[in-house]
């Protein structure tokens, strides 16, 4: 039975942790990847878990009535500001002769299509934001799909991922990473306490075997693997359920998180801003010997960048 129902300030409050937690992740990972520090592909797995959370609030919450009306939002809030983003780092390439992307992967980032693009060096992150194109574009059509045949589409779910897993095995595949989206939003849409112990046991079950079978060391996935897809994906799942279950039965619905909520507020703007100051011909994190110092002068100028995109993406919506 689907439980689409309100989210609790409790709950609220545990998905701004974890999305904050999320950004920390990827922001880490980052700093260590420039360091040479194997730890960044473990850390890595906070894209994951965007991803599963990003599907589990449209799972879980109503959306308008109209497809446009939720595109719409989504334009605004995502694609604004990364167009923003995009445009100004490709212009300060070119102007300064940093670097210098042919017009497809100018076109291809554009258009948000960079998973099909030569990355631009900097800019290789964005790829998420393929994924996420592709989850909201179908998002309203699964949604409807979802309420009048809720059992046919998880059986769809489950075999399109056995045969990807099974058969298909295509390394780093669009495909997981979208049923990723979707799991989430399944699991949004079935939420209850009995599917969060059935999720972790078998969640927990196939990271333990997958790790004993293929031998496999989470610190030396230096690239997306066949396999190392599927362990990242089911951590992901595996991390936000257990957060969010746990998170959400002990914060005090009354509780107040000033500095949190702040953070949460600009959270993808920091996922937008960060690459391209810790990798790429603008890093930060050798501008002087000291690391620590580039560290927090990198988190500070992201910050401020945060700020920026988050103040022109609000600004528009009030206009639109």
């Amino acid at each position: 039975m689907l439980e689409n129902n309100r989210i609790t300030q409790s709950e609220s409050t545990a998905l701004s942790i974890i999305r904050v937690f999320a950004m920390v992740l990827i922001v880490l990972c980052h700093i260590a990847q420039c360091y040479g520090m194997k730890v960044a592909w473990l850390l890595n797995v906070g894209v994951q878990i965007f991803f599963f959370m990003s599907g589990f609030l449209y799972g879980k919450l109503e959306l308008p009535s109209s497809p446009f009306a939720f595109y719409k939002k989504r334009f605004v809030k995502v694609y604004l500001p990364y167009f923003v983003w995009v445009t100004l780092i490709v212009s300060v390439y070119v102007l300064f002769n940093l670097y210098k992307p042919n017009k497809w992967q100018i076109v291809l980032y554009l258009f948000n299509l960079q998973w099909f693009a030569t990355p631009i060096d900097g800019l290789n992150h964005l790829w998420f934001l393929t994924v996420l194109m592709v989850g909201y574009l179908l998002t309203p059509w699964v949604k409807r799909f979802l309420k009048k045949y809720p059992l046919f589409c998880v059986l769809a779910f489950v075999i399109g991922c056995v045969v990807e897993f099974v058969i298909i095995k295509k390394f780093y595949s669009l495909f997981a990473w979208v049923a990723l989206y979707f799991a989430g939003m399944l699991y949004g849409a079935f939420d209850s306490k009995k599917l969060s112990n059935v999720v972790i046991l078998v969640a927990g079950a196939f990271l333990i075997v997958m790790g004993m079978s293929f031998k496999i060391d989470w610190l030396t996935q230096v690239e997306y693997r066949y396999h190392s897809i599927w362990l990242h994906w089911t951590l992901g799942l595996f991390l936000f359920v257990v957060l969010f279950r746990v998170l959400s039965q002990l914060i005090k619905s009354d509780e107040k998180h000033v500095a949190l909520k702040h953070l949460d507020q600009i959270s993808y703007e920091v996922y937008l801003t960060h690459h391209p100051l810790i990798l790429g011909p603008l890093s930060m994190m050798f501008i002087t010997r000291y690391s620590l110092v580039n560290v927090l002068l990198m988190l500070m100028t992201v910050y401020v960048l945060s700020r920026v995109l988050h103040y022109v993406g609000s600004f528009t919506n009030k206009l639109l």
